[in-house]
């Protein structure tokens, strides 16, 4: 049921057993909570909900300045009936518009900086880029633990205790193809390797559904402003450091769920993706004394290939840890 009044129209809609909401969120603590995009063919799409909305109220959960992402989130996936109150984010021309740059500039004026030097997000580098490793049939055999999702071949973790493995991987890498055959399944891969009558041309797509933050700060310490739970992201204080490089805790998207972000390198140094204790992973961040990487991959995707590694007996011996 849809009930507008002027710009502001409320959405009521029922979500039953096993469907997903299928929006992404941004924004929180000073900045508008706004629908990032919507899934197709998800209840949100059905009921009329679409990228670009703020949401002003939820359940009569009302959205102040002071709301957090987090509980943005909770409030939406709370109930199974959700009635959700929302406007355009701005209806001035483009030219007029405070855009996420502007705001985030003129949090940086404010502490005497000039540019965007305390984060950004990388986008030359190799993620997503295809590359293709050569192995021994020896050193590819029964040294591999792949885990079949999403129509799709991950990588979840290889023998740390095999030389010619190391430096050649990264958790969350996509096998394309094995001596030029494509591959979806464990099985599929496993016939390869065994038949093969010497060695194994991997295609590799690397870690497609990553991206990487620099973020950088004065003094080793100052805040990042980033809050962790276990390995997840689950807030960004607004004007932090965190925030201004454009960090959003769960706009991460995995098989039509919207997630949060998980981290799985550190400065491009692997973080055990069993790791479960926020105090390591916090270590891990502050350690970096003033300038970090962070590699962050869908929390959804990151738990799928955990639970699936943990039931390998030899678990142990594949976990990609720094």
């Amino acid at each position: 049921m849809v009930v507008k009044d002027s710009n502001v129209f409320t959405v009521t809609f029922q979500i039953d057993k096993g469907e997903k909401l299928g929006l992404a969120l941004v924004g929180g603590v000073g900045a508008p909570i706004v629908i990032k995009s919507v899934q197709d063919g998800s209840v949100a799409q059905r009921a009329g909900l679409y990228g670009g909305l703020q949401i002003l109220n939820v359940n009569d959960f009302i959205f102040s300045p002071e709301t957090t992402h987090h509980e943005a989130v909770i409030a939406l996936t709370s109930s199974d009936l959700v009635r959700i109150s929302v406007k355009e984010c701005d209806s001035r021309p483009s030219s007029q518009r405070v855009t996420r740059e502007d705001d985030a500039t003129s949090v940086l004026e404010d502490r005497n900086i000039k540019d965007l030097s305390y984060g950004y997000r990388l986008k030359r580098t190799e993620i997503g880029t295809t590359m293709s490793v050569f192995l021994q049939k020896r050193h590819a055999k029964n040294n591999f633990h792949l885990v079949e999702k999403a129509g799709a071949l991950w990588l979840a973790g290889w023998n740390q205790k095999e030389p010619s493995l190391m430096n050649k991987f990264r958790v969350g890498d996509c096998i394309l193809n094995l001596n030029g055959q494509t591959i979806t399944t464990v099985a599929e891969a496993d016939n390869i390797i065994e038949t093969t009558p010497s060695g194994v041309d991997m295609l590799v797509q690397r870690v497609p559904l990553a991206v990487e933050y620099k973020l950088r700060r004065q003094e080793t310490t100052e805040d990042w402003g980033i809050q962790f739970r276990q390995n997840r992201i689950v807030d960004i204080i607004h004007g932090g450091i965190g925030w201004v490089a454009g960090i959003q805790p769960f706009s991460a998207e995995f098989d039509g769920s919207c997630c949060a972000w998980a981290v799985t390198e550190v400065d491009r140094k692997p973080v055990s993706i069993l790791c479960r204790s926020t105090d390591v992973i916090t270590a891990k961040v502050d350690n970096s004394n003033t300038e970090v990487t962070l590699t962050l991959q869908p929390s959804e995707f990151v738990n799928c290939i955990a639970n699936d590694l943990l039931e390998n007996p030899h678990y142990e011996e594949f976990v990609a840890r720094s």
